[in-house]
């Protein structure tokens, strides 16, 4: 048995009114069968034999993806705490040391809390970082992927394997191993020349060991200036020699905000040229990375929620969508097309119209990973950031009322 959401709507194109471009959509009934969707209809007739959801006339849209979320080291969930000032992410790193030990009975709970948050708000697939280090061992990711595994009706995922103490510093190599072993897909990095001081091992140890396990590679990039940039280079120079193009992402790259417009767009052109990807929390305290040049260049963006109240910082809402909108205000985008694109920086690269105001979402054959909301359009989404939602994974109603 089928089921059919009714009384949807899907956008159609972009209108030139001669006032500025308006969105065109309209309203629609959709068959859903075995996760995916089977039809799109304008009146869906006879739905005998099928289950029928109304769709209260709501805008439907992708899901979301959070493309770096940490689960095992947070305050959420707990008591509130804030974080101690900032002074360096070595002084934060030997700052975790000290309180994992003491974090490690509440992980699970955290991370059921930090889950609930975040698929509330429309995510339905996750890339999770999880610390392999001396210090935790693996614990933390078997823990983890406990807790994901009896969610999995609500959310799909990816693990990183992440050396946070340091691939080399911390002596985790043989942990990121036994990771990679035990469920991890992705071989995570950090700052490979300030904290592992030895920029061309710490990186060709990355791209070996993703090489040795068939994995992708995700690396934290915290280093600015000069030497972000530089390192940024190499990444890309390990990505093509190593035959990983499109399996490579950045994480933070906020050396991308603080060189020039010139330089940033050399970068994107190279970032472009290996399919790297880039992932950001589009910062407000720091320099983030100019998602419009990147987004010229052809650079993949994914804007993320990365930490949510931790020893790191107390914010984040663990919605995607509002860390959209933020994004779209910071870079001026304030018109009906830039605005609706900005949505794909959450969705995995989905919007339902292309730039040219083409359908392209949804269609017969997509997976039925959606998110409702009570808005006119993708543009309104971004810049309103609703809260009525509805979310459904593989046509399943996991959050909301329908």
């Amino acid at each position: 048995m089928g089921t059919w959401l009714r009384n949807v709507r899907i956008e159609k194109g972009f209108e030139d009114t001669g006032d500025g471009v308006i969105t065109l959509t309209e309203k629609v009934d959709v068959l859903i069968e075995g996760g995916i969707i089977k039809e799109i209809k304008e009146q869906a007739g006879d739905t005998s034999g099928h289950k029928v959801l109304d769709g209260k006339g709501y805008l439907l849209l992708p899901s979301l993806v959070d493309n770096h979320l940490h689960l095992d080291k947070g305050h959420y969930g707990g008591p509130w705490k804030a974080a101690t000032p900032f002074v360096s992410v070595a002084d934060r790193i030997r700052e975790e040391e000290r309180f994992l030990p003491e974090l490690a009975a509440y992980t699970k709970e955290r991370a059921q809390r930090l889950i609930d948050l975040v698929t509330g708000f429309g995510v339905t697939r996750m890339r999770i970082q999880v610390n392999a280090d001396p210090v935790s061992g693996i614990r933390n990711l078997l823990e983890v992927r406990e807790v994901l595994d009896r969610n999995s009706d609500r959310v799909s995922y990816e693990l990183v394997a992440f050396p946070q103490h340091g691939l080399l510093r911390g002596d985790s190599l043989p942990h990121m191993r036994e990771a990679l072993k035990n469920g991890a897909t992705v071989v995570g990095g950090l700052d490979p020349a300030t904290i592992d001081l030895d920029l061309e091992k710490s990186l060709r140890t990355t791209f070996d060991l993703a090489r040795e396990f068939n994995a992708k590679v995700d690396i934290h990039l915290h280093d600015r200036g000069s030497l972000g940039s530089h390192t940024i280079r190499r990444i890309c120079h390990y990505t093509k020699e190593c035959g990983l193009t499109g399996g490579v992402h950045i994480s933070h790259a906020y050396s991308l905000g603080d060189v020039s417009r010139e330089e940033a767009r050399e970068l994107a052109k190279l970032l472009a040229s290996v399919d790297i990807g880039i992932n950001t929390t589009s910062p407000i305290d720091a320099p983030a990375p100019p998602i419009p040049i990147l987004k010229e260049e052809g650079v993949r963006v994914s804007i993320i929620n990365d930490n949510i109240n931790d020893h790191w910082s107390p914010f984040g809402t663990g919605d995607l969508l509002q860390r959209a909108s933020r994004a779209a205000e910071k870079f001026g985008a304030i018109d009906e097309v830039s605005l609706a694109g900005y949505l794909g920086h959450v969705t995995g690269g989905k919007t339902p119209l292309d730039a040219q105001g083409n359908q392209v979402w949804p269609k017969p054959g997509d997976r039925a990973d959606f998110l409702l909301v009570d808005a006119s359009c993708s543009a309104e989404a971004v810049a309103r950031v609703p809260s009525d939602r509805v979310v459904m994974k593989e046509g399943v109603v996991t959050s909301g009322k329908l």
